[in-house]
């Protein structure tokens, strides 16, 4: 790329984006900061009506927008929603996995249910691995040089007490290096953003002694960092997890202590 190539163009122009999870939260962040970017984008989600209010802030921002309803649990439904979207659009540039959920009820590995420990999996690993393995041969068979990128978390290499998400997470990050390796060769890089603590409600205490920064994040912290990787200023970046998380990551055990965690009963 030229020195001059693309100053002062959005990031994301002329591209098309998929984002799973889009109805709220992280996921509503990254697909407007992509459309705020250039990029048109199909939402993905099993709520409506979350959906609907995204949609209507991307619309606001001259940028086209699609919304499919499905869940990421199920394969077939997740090749309708690329299918879906190369029909209405012809391509797509960037899948972003973002879809996730922890362990309704119990999370302590004495108590989760073989059912609760599925659905997680099921969300969080199962589901990205089929609908990144159907969007790269896509990809492939149009010659798209294309950008696969999972939203992780700082629970994957920390230890959290949630031992089914950290384990899906963990999981999640080793599948992002394999993918990387092997999607090399088509021009497709694959990369990862692990949030720590985001504040994804207005009511959320934004001041935390526990991060290094001081303060918990905001959805648009991990939507920057989702544009980065996505764009021709990452062009030489693929298999890798880039942290957003304040430094907590650095401090993480001393939090479970201070809470009181680790003590003994």
């Amino acid at each position: 790329m030229s020195e001059d190539e693309g100053q002062g163009a959005p990031l994301l122009a002329q591209q098309v984006a998929i984002v799973t999870g889009a109805a709220k939260g992280i996921g509503r962040g990254i697909a407007v900061e992509m459309a705020q970017e250039g990029a048109d984008v199909v939402l993905a989600d099993i709520d409506e009506e979350g959906m609907d209010e995204t949609k209507r802030i991307i619309a606001a921002k001259g940028r086209r927008c699609l919304s499919v309803h499905i869940d990421t649990q199920e394969i077939e439904q997740g090749r309708r929603l690329v299918d879906t979207a190369l029909l209405q659009f012809g391509k797509v540039d960037i899948l972003v996995n973002n879809a996730g959920v922890n362990t309704p009820g119990a999370r302590h590995i004495l108590e989760i249910s073989p059912e609760s420990y599925d659905h997680v999996l099921d969300t969080n690993m199962r589901g990205p691995f089929f609908l990144s393995q159907y969007m790269a041969q896509k990809m492939i068979e149009s010659q798209t040089r294309g950008s696969l990128l999972f939203t992780s978390s700082t629970h994957a290499r920390v230890i959290s007490k949630q031992p089914a998400y950290s384990s899906s997470k963990a999981a999640l990050e080793m599948f992002v290096r394999e993918a990387a390796l092997e999607m090399a060769e088509h021009g497709i890089r694959v990369n990862a953003v692990a949030p720590g603590w985001i504040a994804v409600r207005d009511q959320v205490e934004r001041t935390n002694p526990f991060i290094p920064l001081g303060y918990t994040g905001d959805p648009r912290d991990i939507a920057q960092a989702m544009v980065f990787l996505a764009s021709r200023h990452a062009s030489y970046i693929t298999g890798q997890v880039l942290t957003v998380d304040g430094g907590f990551s650095l401090t993480h055990t001393h939090y479970w202590f201070e809470k009181g965690s680790f003590k003994r009963k």
